[in-house]
């Protein structure tokens, strides 16, 4: 089976191969990471990076939500489970009419947040192939920013 996700630890044989007098996996792997939150840090800042090699820009984008409904009139939105259980224990009625809890983003005024690759000016063949998913600890740390407040360029 071929590897489809790669990692640091992966880019670090490639990187040992190209090098002349390479560093120790853990200075490299130390490095990468620094490297990597500073570029983080920007992007939660609101800037937009741009990546070395010609490999894209990186940023955060919102977008204001269309809320559209089903055929019985229920929005097509992500369930708040934890809210919805709440009603249920504390409304045996609303339990009973199958009544949910939407996730509307009102915090950020019915905009979703997202992190954003643009490949338009990639100079790399098949360059759908390539994505970007970011870490649980990122995707946390841009609620928690969006949570307080802070907004981002919203796309029309």
């Amino acid at each position: 089976m071929i590897k489809t996700d790669l990692n640091i630890r992966d880019s670090y044989e490639r990187y040992k191969e190209l090098s002349d007098n390479p560093m120790d996996i853990k200075s490299y792997v130390n490095l990468i990471n620094n490297y990597n939150k500073f570029l983080t840090s920007k992007i939660f800042e609101g800037y937009e990076i741009t990546l070395p090699a010609r490999f894209g820009t990186m940023m955060v984008t919102g977008k204001k939500q269309d809320i559209k409904y089903d055929d019985d009139g229920l929005p097509r939105l992500p369930v708040n489970w934890p809210n919805t259980w709440q009603l249920w224990k504390n409304n045996p009625e609303a339990e009973k009419r199958n009544q949910k809890i939407y996730f509307t983003n009102e915090h950020s005024d019915g905009v979703r947040y997202k992190f954003f690759w643009s490949k338009k000016r990639i100079l790399v063949s098949n360059k759908n192939l390539y994505s970007l998913r970011m870490t649980r600890k990122n995707k946390r740390n841009l609620a928690a920013f969006i949570n307080d407040g802070k907004e981002y360029y919203i796309k029309n």
